[in-house]
């Protein structure tokens, strides 16, 4: 099973650690939208990708 994390600001250690619990045992990839300029065309390739996404705020 692909997870997609998606990530709305920097992760602290409490997400890092939830991050790592929800994706053991699993294809995981990561998408960060604190950047300049995210690539959403990318994003919707990966969420299409992806069997479950998560986001994390």
């Amino acid at each position: 099973m692909k997870i997609l994390n998606v990530y709305r600001s920097a992760p602290d250690a409490t997400t890092k650690k939830l991050v790592e619990i929800v994706s053991e045992g699993r294809e995981a990839s990561s998408f960060d939208l604190n950047v300049d300029a995210p690539d959403y065309s990318n994003l919707v390739d990966m969420i299409f990708a992806a069997d479950q996404t998560i986001c994390w705020w």
